[in-house]
């Protein structure tokens, strides 16, 4: 999906540094995505404790 977007021009250059691409294009997408990685990991860590488990890691290993 094409998308049209306007950005800082300094933001773009920190992230092509960061993701090391040259292209503008792939470093967006890229950070875009990393972006969403870490978003999903603090939402498992925020579950941390609040599912009571059934099994033992010996029981789930047994089976």
């Amino acid at each position: 999906m094409a998308t049209t977007v306007t950005l800082d021009s300094e933001i773009v250059q920190a992230i092509q540094q960061a993701t090391k691409q040259k292209d503008k294009a792939a470093a967006v997408h890229m950070a875009l995505n990393e972006y969403l990685r870490l978003q999903k990991l603090r939402q498992l860590a925020d579950l941390a404790g609040t599912v009571e488990l059934r099994y033992s890691n010996d029981e789930l290993e047994a089976m």
